[in-house]
């Protein structure tokens, strides 16, 4: 008879138990899927800007070796509107070098919210917005154009993780 009684004891304690230990958050698909796409592009991007950087100093290394290059370079610079241009080219190594730094940002923020950290959404946000800001401004008038283009993606990310927050703590 002792036995029938302390068995549902036994069972009401270990519900408590259960209910008293937090429940371990799922990560959803579709987080999993943006955290891997983002993965992805975050080493695409490192490493094409690695290799703008190497292939930077060459190229600017050649092109000012050659006497050619530079008149041509300086006939290029009189005409109307490529300044912008020339002002890109110019600053391509420092473009690449923004690039990779705001790549770890949003690889950190990616991190973050593969852990379900809202706080990472902040930090990505941050990393995909740095480098359309520093193309306006050292782009000029092209950089600024080339910026609302290369916007699109880093909004419809930002957008998509957005709709992910209400998973994260």
């Amino acid at each position: 008879m002792e036995e029938q009684k302390t068995e549902p004891m036994e069972k009401k304690q270990a519900e408590n138990v259960e209910q008293q230990q937090p429940a371990t958050k799922e990560r959803p698909t579709f987080l999993t899927v943006l955290c891997i796409l983002s993965f992805i592009g975050v080493g695409f991007v490192v490493i094409s800007n690695i290799v703008a950087l190497i292939g930077g100093g060459v190229s600017k290394a050649i092109m000012e070796s050659s006497e050619e290059v530079m008149q041509a370079m300086e006939a290029v610079e009189e005409v109307p509107g490529m300044e912008s241009a020339t002002k890109i080219v110019s600053n391509a190594s420092t473009m690449a070098a923004i690039n990779i730094i705001a790549a770890l940002v949003v690889l950190v923020g990616v991190l973050m919210m593969w852990s379900l950290k809202k706080t990472g959404y902040y930090i990505y946000i941050v990393g995909e917005i740095a480098p359309v800001i520093a193309l306006i401004v050292l782009g000029g008038l092209l950089g600024g154009f080339m910026a609302i283009f290369s916007s699109f993606i880093a909004i419809l990310f930002i957008v998509l993780y957005g709709l992910n927050v209400k998973h994260m703590a």
